[in-house]
């Protein structure tokens, strides 16, 4: 039997290894295409907000358009036909000028009302039917062309015109100077 002694004695160590240090490998580089796409992408959503909110600004904004020339001077005619009518000595003072605009202007509201009254009584203030044609001069002067009847005789029409200015109060129905 082999004796205790007789196994092989292991070789003493030999120095020990020193640990080393692994340093981190570096996190891969992202790659600069995505960063600027989306940074592409980004810019492009808010260059487009800002169009769309400056395009609605100025639709609400926008200020609406007038009414035209023609319009005014067709509410100027239907303005003096309907003051006429019901003899309104004050809104005929606002809507005329000229001599037709200084009558109304300097002649007594008494005197106008008996006129007024007979006038009505008799059938024969003028009642404008339709407005067929517009001619402006210069968008100072105009001639208005209008279809007319009495009310004593609707069936006979007949066609006048009226002379119109442009006045610091809009357009007026004027009688031309003599």
């Amino acid at each position: 039997m082999p004796d205790e002694h007789d196994r092989p004695i292991a070789a003493p160590p030999g120095p020990a290894a020193r640990p080393q240090r692994i340093e981190p490998t570096a996190p891969p580089a992202k790659p600069k295409r995505k960063r600027r796409r989306w940074l592409a992408t980004v810019v492009a959503a808010l260059v487009l907000i800002v169009a769309l909110a400056a395009g609605l600004t100025w639709f609400i904004a926008r200020p609406e358009p007038g009414p035209s020339t023609e319009d005014q001077i067709r509410t100027a005619i239907d303005d003096f036909g309907t003051a006429l009518g019901s003899g309104d000595l004050a809104a005929l003072q606002s809507v005329t000028c000229g001599p037709l605009g200084d009558y109304y202007r300097t002649v007594p509201p008494d005197e106008f009302a008996q006129v007024h009254r007979a006038t009505v009584e008799q059938g024969s203030i003028p009642v404008v039917a339709s407005v067929d044609a517009i001619q402006v001069t210069d968008d100072t002067s105009a001639i208005a062309q209008i279809t007319a009847y009495r009310p004593a005789d609707p069936a006979n029409r007949s066609v006048r015109t009226f002379n119109l200015l442009n006045t610091p109060a809009g357009w007026q129905v004027c009688e031309p100077p003599l």
